[in-house]
């Protein structure tokens, strides 16, 4: 059966849920295959100026509609199980970095139990993402502090937010049954050290295919199945399709934004384009599609928080248990 056009599934697709479901199962389809982050952002480049230019109302209603990370953890979590469970977010993991963790368990002899895309929230940033879980930040949840508010505490998991190397950080997880560890790796990458796009490649490409991180898996598969996703993808920005040339709305954008792609809101969004360009979700303004414009200082050539594809899908995957004989 052939495999159907960008265009029958967002415009043809009979309801938001049903076209979401289609477009994260063509998403996956597309990154397991990939030969380079660059072909898949080009990849994406159709479907994201569907979605911004055209079906901007499946952005409107993503929050509803998409399959997101945080309800289907809260699902995998609360499912009976007769070993012990761990999940792994790795901070701002994207589908770029999908091939790279396909390739490090391949080389080790570790077949996936499952492999699927969910959806970040929106914005597609990391506090978002906590909240969504129950915790007012990721902090929340370091040296075992996780609040009774925390959604997946059905787990009764130890959690923590961790910062070091891969390879250092082996020792620091417990003898615990259940186990949820937030990893700021690649966020930090990204944020503090400031890498541009090809540096980060290259170096996640290193790290997700090296011993040191398989090491750290391991160890969280040590009587455990586990869940290795992210709470957002990021985008590069100099690869993106659309460069505003309005001098309206540049000015609009620069006041709202300065370079950044969302912005807490104090009311609705009133400046009306056409194909609009903003929406709010969350009490924030969010800017949709592959856009940037110009700012002082130039445009981040990495971002996240805004609403493109590759900022928004995020690799789902479960790994099986390393059991001991007893177990087996």
């Amino acid at each position: 059966m052939s495999t159907p056009a960008w265009v029958d599934i967002i415009l043809d697709t009979l309801s938001p849920a049903d076209a979401w479901k289609c477009v994260f199962e063509r998403l996956e389809e597309i990154s397991v295959s990939c030969g380079s982050p660059v072909d898949l952002h080009n990849q994406t480049v159709a479907p994201d100026r569907l979605l911004a230019e055209t079906a901007w109302d499946l952005w409107a209603c993503y929050p509803d509609a998409a399959c997101r990370t945080s309800s289907q953890l809260e699902e995998w979590c609360s499912a009976p199980s007769s070993i012990g469970r761990a999940v792994l977010v790795l901070d701002a993991l994207s589908l770029r970095e999908m091939p790279w963790l396909l390739a490090g368990a391949r080389a080790r002899n570790i077949p996936p139990t499952d492999v699927r895309v969910t959806g970040a929230e929106s914005p597609s940033d990391t506090d978002q993402f906590a909240r969504a879980l129950g915790v007012p930040s990721r902090s929340h949840l370091a040296g075992n502090g996780a609040p009774g508010s925390f959604k997946l505490s059905q787990l009764k998991a130890y959690t923590d937010v961790i910062s070091m190397p891969f390879e250092d950080s082996v020792g620091g997880i417990p003898h615990e049954p259940d186990v949820f560890v937030w990893h700021t790796w690649l966020d930090d990458l990204i944020h503090v050290h400031k890498k541009l796009p090809d540096q980060l490649c290259k170096t996640a490409s290193a790290t997700l295919q090296g011993d040191g991180f398989w090491k750290f898996v391991d160890r969280l598969r040590q009587g455990r199945k586990l869940v290795i996703t992210s709470d957002h993808g990021y985008a590069v920005s100099k690869l993106f399709s659309s460069e505003e040339i309005d001098p309206d709305v540049i000015e609009k954008l620069r006041q709202n934004f300065g370079a950044a792609r969302y912005k807490k809101s104090n009311g609705p969004w009133q400046d009306q384009f056409m194909p609009p360009i903003v929406v709010d979700h969350n009490e924030h303004h969010v800017v949709m599609g592959q856009r940037k414009w110009r700012v002082q200082g130039g445009y981040p050539q990495v971002c996240h928080g805004g609403l493109s594809l590759l900022e928004i899908a995020v690799p789902f995957m479960e790994l099986p248990p390393l059991l001991s004989q007893s177990q087996q």
